[in-house]
């Protein structure tokens, strides 16, 4: 397993505005890749005969209750037969550093993963999901720059992530295993779906647990 420093230092670089750059606001790269991923988004749905609502950012209203809860508002809501509506919230993420090195879980090359902001990322949709009592799960593209990997997404529910985030009281990321998401292939359509067992997340929240043991938050 790689030491805890370096670790750190990678936790740092994943942030696509470079380290020690975590924001508030997100780049204008980060902007054109998260429109880009919501068209690839739209165009699955639309292929695969999915029903949804887009929320557009710019015209929506948040009720006060949302705004002063600091709840997210997603990107999609949709609507299936027989199905319980969820919302869908689409985000486009660097899954390498800077160096193109990919982001591992906890430093074990083993294990790819995407580093979600706890503040900007999670917790905002977590409390929207709390507050209205609807499923709210992330769909993740892979961004490099202003481009977004087009054939793929990955597909994880705010429940399902919980465990990752631990009270996090000094990481700004949580780093969530890729084997601990639905992966789709944009170009052959289908349901959403999320298919990963439990007794595979309950694997790599214990890894969590056993690192926090041995080292700390802080190593």
């Amino acid at each position: 397993m790689i030491p805890h420093n370096r670790l750190i230092d990678s936790l740092k670089r994943c942030s696509p505005l470079g380290p020690y750059a975590l924001k508030d606001s997100p780049s204008p790269e980060e902007i054109e890749a998260g429109e880009k991923a919501e068209e690839l988004f739209r165009d699955f749905c639309d292929e695969s005969g999915i029903t949804y609502l887009y929320i557009d950012q710019s015209s929506y209203n948040k009720s006060s209750r949302l705004v002063r809860e600091k709840a997210a508002r997603p990107d999609f809501l949709i609507m299936e037969p027989h199905k319980m509506p969820l919302f869908v919230d689409v985000k486009a993420h660097q899954l390498n550093t800077p160096a193109g090195e990919p982001n591992f879980f906890l430093g074990d090359q083993r294990f790819e993963a995407v580093f979600l902001s706890v503040k900007r990322d999670f917790l905002p949709l977590r409390r929207l999901q709390t507050l209205v009592g609807i499923p709210v799960w992330l769909a993740i593209f892979e961004r490099s720059g202003r481009r977004v990997r087009p054939e793929q997404m990955y597909l994880a529910p705010v429940n399902s992530l919980n465990d990752f985030l631990r009270g996090q009281p000094k990481w700004p990321f949580m780093q969530v295993p890729l084997e601990c998401c639905s992966t789709v292939n944009l170009k052959k359509g289908g349901p959403l779906n999320y298919d990963v067992k439990e007794d595979r997340i309950e694997k790599f929240v214990e890894m969590l647990n056993a690192y926090i043991k041995k080292k700390g938050w802080e190593g």
